[in-house]
């Protein structure tokens, strides 16, 4: 069964956001993708990458839309 996002509860809402915001700021602008993406390549570290991940889950960029951490590379 499948069940549409109207019909999860508030808490599960939150995190099914959460989860999209991450899968989206998980997509980091590569310098190897910059002929494909036309964004420019951005050197992001494993601990701003945490840290941003970190941020998405414990709320602070709730209010932020998802596709504002699109291929922005550090929040």
């Amino acid at each position: 069964m499948v069940i549409g996002i109207d019909e999860l509860s508030a808490g599960d809402r939150i995190i099914y956001e959460r989860a999209r915001k991450l899968q989206y700021f998980l997509t980091q602008p590569f310098f190897v993708a910059e002929a494909y993406t036309g964004k420019k390549g951005e050197f992001v570290t494993i601990a701003q990458t945490v840290e941003g991940c970190e941020k998405i889950l414990s709320g602070h960029l709730d209010r932020k839309p998802e596709g504002d951490l699109y291929m922005i590379g550090t929040v």
